[in-house]
C-alpha cells in the first residue's frame, strides 16, 4: 500500500498516516457489523449492532458499498465479497422489478417501505455502481447499466442542467420540489462514474449541475446556497421551517453543503481540465464557498464546532455538531491546502481532526458519534445510532493518496501502481 507522505511531511499535525489508517480500519471493523441476516446491510445502532427496528434503506447499502470497494482497492480490507453482497443486495432485495428504479427503504418483513423515488437514492446507487465496477464485481456491469437508464429516463433535466428529485413510487407522478442535496451526490457519482468508464456524458453532467449550483444559485445568493426549489428551480427560502433540523432537507443555510460543494467544484475542475469549458470560475467559487462556511459556521455560536444550519439572516439556527459536517469540513480544508498551497487550510484540517478525536471519536464502542450537542453531549435530535461510516471514512483516506478528481479514481490508479 503506497500513501501520500505530503501530510507527514509537513511536520505540523499528528493526525497524519499513522491515525488515520487506524481510524479507517476501526470504521471498517464497525461497518463489518452491518451485514443483515435477512438481506442487506443494516441500520447500525450506536454500539454497532443492526436496529432490527429500521428497515434497511438505500443510501446506507451504497454508502457502505463504496466504502468496501474503496478498502478493497487501496490494500485496506479484503472487502470484495462485501462489494459483491452490496451489489446482489441492491439487484435483489430494492430494484423494483415492476415499476422500475430502487425503493427507497425495505421492511424487515422484505416488503418495500411506501414512499417516493427518490434522486438521493439513485444517484448513490450510481455511486455504488461506478465503484463496483471499477473493482470488477460480477454484476455491476448490470447495476450500473441499469441505473444509469433509470437516471436518463426519469432524473436528467436537460432543459435545467438538474437532477429531478422525487416520483411516485411507480413513477406516475413527478413531484414538484426540486432540491440541491440529490444534485451534489449527482456530481459526485457522475464523476466517479467518469472516472471508470471515461463517457464524457458523466463528466459534463456533473460541471452543469456544478455550474447551475455553485456559479449560480450560490453566487447569487452571497454564497447562502439556497436548498429548496419549486419545479421551475425558483428558490423556495421557507421551505421546512418548521421542520430545520431535518436529515436530508433542513430549512436554511446547511453549512455541510457548502463545504462538500467545495470540495466538488475542485474535484470536478480536475476532471475538466482540457475540455475546453471555461473554469476560471472554479477555484475562487471554492475558495469563497468554504470561507463562507468556516465564517459563518465554525464556532458561531461561541463554542467550538460547526453549527448545522444557519438562518437566511446568518445567525445560527440549529446549532448540533453532525459528524458528517466536520468530516467534509476536513476533506475541503485539506483539498485547498493540495491545490492552492495556502498553510492556512492545513492548519483548519487540523483543528477539525482535533474536533473530530476530542468529539466524534467513539473510543470505546467504535465509529463516530453522529450528532453531539452545542456542550459536546452526545444527542439524537436529527440521528440515532451509527448508520453512517462514509463520510468518516473518506475524510480518512483522502489525505492519504494523491489527490484526483474522485475516490474512485484514486483508488483504481493507487491499485494499478501496486499491481
Amino acid at each position: 500500500m503506497r500513501t501520500n507522505s505530503d501530510l507527514d511531511a509537513s511536520g505540523r499535525t499528528i493526525y497524519g498516516e499513522e491515525f488515520l489508517l487506524a481510524q479507517a480500519h476501526s470504521l471498517l471493523n464497525f461497518a463489518k457489523g452491518s451485514v443483515a441476516v435477512n438481506g442487506g446491510f443494516g441500520y447500525l445502532d450506536s454500539d454497532g449492532s443492526v436496529n432490527s427496528d429500521m428497515p434497511r434503506e438505500a443510501y446506507v447499502q451504497c454508502r457502505m458499498t463504496q466504502i468496501f470497494g474503496l478498502a478493497h482497492l487501496l490494500g485496506l480490507s479484503d472487502s470484495k465479497d462485501l462489494v459483491d453482497y452490496g451489489v446482489q443486495s441492491l439487484l435483489q432485495l430494492f430494484q423494483d422489478t415492476s415499476s422500475g428504479g430502487f425503493f427507497n427503504a425495505i421492511a424487515n418483513d422484505g416488503q418495500a417501505v411506501p414512499g417516493d423515488k427518490l434522486a438521493y437514492d439513485h444517484m448513490f446507487v450510481l455511486l455504488a455502481a461506478a465503484t463496483a465496477k471499477g473493482i470488477g464485481s460480477p454484476r455491476a456491469n448490470e447495476l450500473f447499466t441499469l441505473i444509469d437508464g433509470i437516471i436518463e429516463k426519469y432524473f436528467w433535466d436537460e432543459e435545467y442542467s438538474l437532477m429531478k428529485n422525487g416520483w411516485s413510487q411507480d413513477f406516475s407522478r413527478l413531484n414538484g420540489y426540486r432540491g440541491i442535496n440529490a444534485n451534489m451526490h449527482a456530481v459526485e457519482a457522475l464523476s466517479a462514474a467518469y472516472d471508470v468508464t471515461g463517457d464524457e456524458k458523466f463528466r459534463d453532467r456533473a460541471y452543469r449541475i456544478c455550474k447551475r449550483a455553485v456559479d449560480e444559485f450560490a453566487r447569487n445568493n452571497n454564497w447562502f446556497l439556497p436548498e429548496h426549489f419549486n419545479e421551475k428551480w425558483v428558490p423556495d427560502p421557507e421551505f421546512n421551517v418548521d421542520n430545520p433540523a431535518d436529515k436530508f432537507c433542513p430549512y436554511g443555510v446547511t453549512i455541510g453543503h457548502l463545504l462538500e460543494w467545495s470540495r466538488l467544484t475542485l474535484q470536478v475542475e480536475i476532471q475538466m481540465a482540457g475540455s475546453g469549458e471555461d473554469l476560471s470560475w472554479m477555484r475562487q467559487a471554492a475558495i469563497d464557498l468554504y470561507a463562507t462556511a468556516r465564517k459563518c459556521g465554525w464556532a458561531i455560536d461561541g463554542t467550538d464546532g460547526f453549527v448545522y444550519t444557519i438562518g437566511w439572516d446568518g445567525k445560527p439556527l440549529v446549532r448540533s455538531r453532525m459528524h458528517w459536517v466536520v468530516a467534509e469540513a476536513a476533506m475541503t480544508a485539506y483539498t485547498l491546502w493540495k491545490i492552492t498551497g495556502d498553510d492556512a487550510y492545513l492548519s483548519d484540517h487540523n483543528q477539525y481532526w482535533q474536533f473530530i478525536s476530542n468529539h466524534h471519536i467513539d473510543k470505546g464502542a467504535g465509529s463516530w458519534h453522529h450528532e453531539i450537542s452545542p456542550d459536546f453531549q452526545v444527542g439524537e435530535g436529527t440521528w440515532s445510532g451509527k448508520p453512517d461510516v462514509y463520510h468518516a471514512f473518506n475524510a480518512c483516506v483522502l489525505p492519504l493518496y494523491s489527490l484526483d478528481a474522485t475516490f474512485i479514481g484514486t483508488a483504481l490508479k493507487i491499485n494499478s501502481a501496486n499491481d
